[in-house]
């Protein structure tokens, strides 16, 4: 049986004209614009705006609480229409997305693997971190003595952390690695015309095939929630997302490999030891570093946005 790729898809904030004071939030595996045209089709006098959207691998659960938070605004149990203004539906949103699509939504008390064409985002809080766990040769593989290369630290509430599976190697980057093309974006814009800005990218990192990356509540939900564990089969691209950058003491935004922490707390050094103790010869791996040339060279050809994010490519007419 073939499992589906994981996606990202969206959450968004509609307006009508000819319904004055009234919004409609929803979900759709579809670019927010394209799921407004369709809806004009359906009987409505003006076509509907899109106001806002965002990415989630959780949209019908953000979306469940976005109407849960404003039930006692909508106009009808059937439909998805609220009394509310424009700025009401989207600071409700983005508070569903840190409430039900953020460390607790991704509940596998073991590992998630990631595989090419994977698409996932996940909704950070401030103060969660990252630890990515990798064999750094053949020799530590045969050993079974992983490590712990790097950590990333979340600095904002409702930052996001993509990542992007592929089986090509020239397709991803990362800043902490100095590959080529590691400071552009490789998603800009959630839009066709490039109207639509992608947040402000602050972070671009990537995992190799048999990495494992784990990702851990902040200090103050220690004790309530647990860590997570992606294990990549494939190359990864990370890229990390603020909407409300931090400021460090030389007047630049923080970014994901600022890791301001001196030490990690007592429940993430635990999980930190669970996890490179579960860490078994993977399957598949690649070296990060040392890479010969036997083996394809990392960022030497980017793919367009369309390939990270498919809703971008132009939907297909149907024939009458």
């Amino acid at each position: 049986m073939t499992i589906p790729n994981r996606t990202i898809d969206f959450v968004y904030v509609l307006t009508n004209k000819s319904m004055p004071g009234l919004v409609k939030i929803g979900f759709s595996s579809w670019l927010p614009e394209d799921r407004a045209k369709s809806l004009y089709t359906t009987g409505v006098p003006e076509p509907f705006e899109v106001a806002y959207y965002t990415t989630t691998s959780w949209p019908k659960a953000v979306e469940s609480k976005v109407h849960q938070l404003l039930n006692d605004y909508r106009v009808n149990p059937g439909r998805e229409f609220f009394r509310v203004t424009v700025a009401q539906a989207i600071n409700t949103v983005r508070y569903a997305l840190v409430d039900a699509a953020s460390i607790n939504s991704w509940k596998d008390s073991g590992f998630y693997s990631l595989v090419s064409e994977d698409r996932v985002s996940l909704t950070l809080k401030s103060g969660q971190i990252f630890a990515l766990l990798s064999y750094s040769d053949l020799i530590e593989m045969m050993r079974e003595s992983p490590g712990i290369i790097d950590l990333w630290q979340a600095h904002s509430d409702g930052d996001v952390l993509e990542i992007y599976a592929t089986d090509s190697p020239g397709y991803v980057s990362g800043i902490s690695d100095h590959d080529p093309e590691s400071e552009e974006d490789p998603v800009p814009y959630l839009d066709r015309n490039k109207t639509v800005v992608n947040g402000l990218i602050n972070g671009r990192e990537r995992l190799m095939p048999g990495d494992r990356l784990v990702w851990l509540p902040a200090p103050e939900d220690a004790k309530e929630e647990a860590s997570v564990v992606f294990a990549t089969q494939s190359h990864c691209q990370i890229v990390s997302r603020t909407w409300s950058p931090v400021f460090g003491p030389d007047g630049l935004p923080l970014l994901l490999n600022d890791f301001l922490y001196g030490n990690v707390w007592p429940e993430a050094h635990r999980s930190l030891n669970d996890a490179l103790k579960s860490f078994s010869t993977p399957r598949n791996w690649a070296p990060r570093q040392e890479r010969d040339s036997s083996w394809a060279q990392i960022g030497s050809n980017p793919p367009p946005a369309d390939y990270w994010l498919p809703q971008l490519k132009r939907r297909k007419r149907k024939k009458k």
